[in-house]
């Protein structure tokens, strides 16, 4: 690999890059509320942890009513969404790094060494193995007849459905420092979005990897490689023809598809755990540890919750009129929408929730980094 790569806990201090340090401040303290909510568990599983010391985001994937999860260790699971019934599971001989992606009739998931392993959705048997060129540390997602698989060294590589086979790679230089991982790719139509180190977002065509047109989230600035970091390594997410899109150091985005990227609105922002929308709102945990509701239409502040700051906090989720978000004790903080105030504290174990919780139609499904998943249901006091 050409490049070096920085695992952002942030709990670094880089001195060799010009005196720059990046220190992260103390967590602030649990606080104190009424409840307004109660968290109903409706069934929790074991589905294998995160070990090692890889910044590794493993991401449940709900279809219908399967939840899919994988492990570290390449366990990919299956469980019945609505009581937590082990569907099937299979034990691959790899280290995964990004799972789990589901389409086309397949479970995807990559490793740590560049293997992509497609699972028969149906039995979890395999039905191809292929290699591509770096890690895989984001979910592979499949559509159209192509499996597409981001790798860290700033390669999306295109592989047949059928077969594994590849049908095409899209290439572009990397900076010389960056955070490790990267955001999943997601598919509109026929034309597939992903973000890069450079701080830029490309829309590409799925079948034959053709660039369609790319824009520029943020640009680098600074007097080092560690002040010119602009990661887009959150997941992108889209709203109807809206695109949003936010880099660490940098900025978020609204973008209109419609017009091959044209620009709504930007304003400064830094995060890399990714975004949820609901109520006319983004929403959106910044690096800080602030949990921030944005206007759709306009990015103009509609709350700001400045109480979970430095606890490490996951993507925000939205459902039912709440945003929930997961921290580094295990602890599940869920806000009014409205208004973001504190209304229900649930903890999954004791192990970080790093991972985006999943809204369901009947539950919210969250996946702690001990391997513990849960349904969890909100119910008014």
């Amino acid at each position: 690999m050409k490049y070096a790569t920085l695992v952002v806990s942030l709990v670094l201090v880089l001195s060799a890059c010009g005196g720059s340090k990046v220190v992260r401040e103390p967590p602030a303290p649990l606080p104190d509320f009424t409840p307004q909510t109660q968290i109903q568990e409706l069934w929790s599983a074991g589905v294998g942890g995160v070990s090692g010391k890889l910044p590794v985001r493993l991401m449940p994937h709900l279809d219908g009513n399967t939840i899919y999860a994988a492990d570290m260790r390449g366990r990919v699971t299956a469980l019945a969404a609505d009581s937590g019934r082990r569907l099937w599971e299979t034990n691959l001989n790899l280290t995964v790094t990004g799972a789990t992606g589901v389409g086309e009739g397949l479970v995807v998931v990559g490793g740590q060494k560049g293997q992509v392993i497609a699972l028969n959705r149906e039995d979890g048997k395999q039905a191809w193995s292929a290699t591509v060129s770096s890690s895989v540390m984001s979910p592979p997602v499949a559509h159209a007849g192509v499996v597409v698989v981001q790798t860290v060294d700033g390669k999306l590589t295109g592989l047949s459905v059928a077969d594994g086979k590849r049908l095409w790679v899209y290439e572009r230089s990397e900076p010389a420092l960056s955070l490790i991982g990267t955001a999943a790719p997601i598919v509109v139509d026929d034309f597939v979005l992903s973000g890069f180190a450079s701080g830029k977002i490309v829309a590409l065509n799925i079948k034959d990897g053709r660039a369609l047109w790319e824009f520029t989230v943020s640009q680098p600035r600074g007097r080092n490689e560690v002040e010119r970091m602009v990661d887009v390594d959150a997941p992108l997410l889209i709203v109807r023809d809206t695109l949003y899109a936010a880099s660490y150091q940098g900025k978020i985005v609204a973008v209109d598809m419609r017009a091959s990227g044209r620009l709504l609105w930007t304003r400064d922002a830094s995060t890399f755990s990714g975004m949820d929308a609901g109520r006319g709102n983004i929403y959106l945990s910044d690096e800080k540890g602030h949990v921030l509701a944005l206007d759709q239409t306009t990015g103009a502040s509609v709350w700001k919750q400045d109480k979970l700051r430095g606890r490490s906090l996951s993507a925000p989720a939205y459902i039912n009129g709440y945003v929930v978000v997961g921290d580094y004790q295990g602890y599940l903080h869920w806000l009014s929408a409205e208004d973001g105030r504190f209304v229900a504290r649930h903890r999954v174990g004791s192990d970080a929730v790093t991972a985006r919780a999943i809204p369901g139609a009947q539950a919210l499904y969250v996946l702690n980094q001990g391997g513990s998943l849960a349904a969890l249901q909100p119910r008014a006091r």
